[in-house]
């Protein structure tokens, strides 16, 4: 399961919603109608989202290459949540 949807799941299961929300039918859609609603409006809602990361600086010293290795892990872990990144260009 990707981690969007363990996070919508685990979202939908604290959140006071009925105890059988989060489960899905052998076409992998949820049973409940609400609970599909709500996973079409999660996945918008971080299809909508974008994040600028900084630029990556020019590699002089140790420094700034692990400043340019810390825009790429932050970056990796943006998209691991679903979330668009933006601005990792490189360095001029």
């Amino acid at each position: 399961m990707d981690k969007m949807r363990e996070d919508f799941e685990a979202w939908a299961s604290d959140n006071g919603s009925h105890p059988r929300a989060v489960h899905r039918g052998a076409n992998g859609g949820y049973q409940l109608m609400s609970t599909h609603a709500a996973w079409e409006a999660w996945q918008a809602s971080r299809k909508a989202l974008v994040v600028t990361v900084p630029d990556k600086v020019m590699e002089e010293d140790e420094f700034d290459k692990g400043h340019n290795c810390a825009i790429d892990y932050c970056a990796e872990a943006i998209r691991e949540a679903r979330i668009t990144v933006k601005g990792e260009g490189d360095a001029s």
